[in-house]
């Protein structure tokens, strides 16, 4: 007889992501219980972006390092590192076990200690994550899908005994608004703690109307009028930027929006090639009664036979 679980498993559970197996099949191994670390580091091993991330992090400074000091070797062919033998007796290895504990343990103190002192403002958190409309602001994906930090621009790493960082030149604060973008756990993780670089889209192409709504909120905006090549060039990253805020958008109604947002700036590149709106429509509509929409779901996978052409 099928436990209540076996039914979940079998007919109830449906699957966008690998989480519920894995956090299931984690507390069966375990007695029922595990803390939400223990599941988070279980989810970690099936993330391939992390494993991958991780092996090319191993294949970088750590093997490096430790071959050039011989504590290790490694075999390319079966893709294994092993401890050099006359290093360390791997049968008496405990000291050796717990100086690397406690090394561990020292960094994550230092670590905890940079990242937390002093903490970022939570007022000046909120509008980092409001300007970035709950986005990383390099791959622009959305906080539904995936976490996002504040990230520091110029890293903690660089900061003087006041908590001063330079930035263009001038001396602020590390915390400050101007040294703080919105990064997602990958992309953050990605830039590590030695990268200055500034993600974020404070120039970008914007609607016509843009400039005067700005003007009304009390603001001057800095606007340049862009032409000719500069102009295709700003369209194309702009449809960029708004195929990535389409696809990283969860709520229907807004990812519609998004949608009209790509839709303006495709025709604005037709018009850009000599086509008005009107004309782009029917070039859109001829396409259609040519070769179809896609309304009906067809996923082309190749031919299953080969049609053999009658002979005349």
């Amino acid at each position: 007889m099928e436990s209540k679980l076996s039914d979940f498993l079998l007919d109830k559970m449906s699957m966008t992501e690998i989480y519920q197996p894995v956090i299931i099949k984690e507390l069966l191994n375990n007695n029922g219980k595990r803390t939400k670390t223990d599941l988070a580091v279980a989810l970690a091993r099936y993330d391939l972006s992390i494993l991958e991330y991780y092996k090319k992090i191993v294949m970088r400074w750590p093997k490096d390092t430790l071959t050039k000091h011989g504590v290790i070797r490694y075999e390319k062919n079966s893709e294994t590192f092993l401890l050099n033998s006359n290093f360390v007796d791997l049968d008496n290895s405990n000291k050796e076990i717990e100086i690397c504990e406690k090394k561990i343990a020292s960094w994550i103190y230092k670590k905890n200690n940079i990242e937390r002192s002093p903490q970022v403002n939570t007022s000046i958190r909120y509008r980092v994550l409001k300007r970035s409309n709950g986005k990383c602001e390099l791959c622009g994906i959305s906080k539904s899908l995936r976490p996002i930090d504040i990230d520091h621009i110029v890293p903690q790493s660089f900061k003087n005994k006041n908590g001063k960082i330079e930035k263009d030149g001038v001396l602020i604060d590390v915390n400050s608004e101007e040294n703080l973008q919105a990064l997602c756990y990958k992309c953050n993780r990605a830039k590590r703690n030695t990268d200055d670089t500034d993600f974020r889209r404070t120039k970008k192409l914007v609607r016509d109307n843009i400039p005067d709504i700005i003007i009304k909120d009390g603001r001057e905006p800095k606007v340049k009028t862009l032409k000719g090549n500069k102009l295709l060039l700003a369209l194309n990253e702009k449809l960029i930027e708004e195929h990535s805020e389409y696809i990283s958008e969860s709520d229907r109604i807004k990812s519609v929006e998004e949608l009209a947002d790509m839709s303006e700036v495709i025709v604005s590149l037709a018009k850009l090639k000599g086509y008005s709106r009107e004309d782009f429509l029917k070039v859109a509509e001829f396409k259609v009664l040519k070769n179809g929409a896609f309304d009906k779901g067809y996923f082309y996978e190749g031919d299953v036979t080969k049609i053999k052409k009658s002979k005349p």
